[in-house]
């Protein structure tokens, strides 16, 4: 694929992940990741990622971003959000 096509192809994935309810940054973060992982000529609507390419360790901001989300749901209950940070008693 070309630049522009590779473009045009990463515009249409954020807007895809935007109209299914994905939050429009995490969107563009998502198809990032996959741009910059994405082998020379490759084309992202065929190519497999190897399975230890996805196991790459979140970082700090990510999981503050997923914490966030995770608080913010009005989907989960009040009494399960404190589970996310919950410690063991001693």
């Amino acid at each position: 694929m070309t630049p522009e096509q590779l473009a045009k192809w990463a515009e249409s994935q954020i807007q895809a992940l935007i109209s299914i309810g994905f939050d429009a940054i995490e969107a563009e973060r998502s198809v990032n990741w996959v741009l910059n992982h994405l082998p020379p000529g490759a084309d992202p609507r065929t190519y497999v990622f190897p399975a230890e390419t996805l196991y790459e360790p979140l970082d700090e901001i990510a999981i503050s971003d997923a914490r966030t989300a995770y608080y913010a749901n009005d989907a989960i209950p009040p009494k399960f959000k404190r589970l996310l940070d919950a410690r063991e008693a001693k």
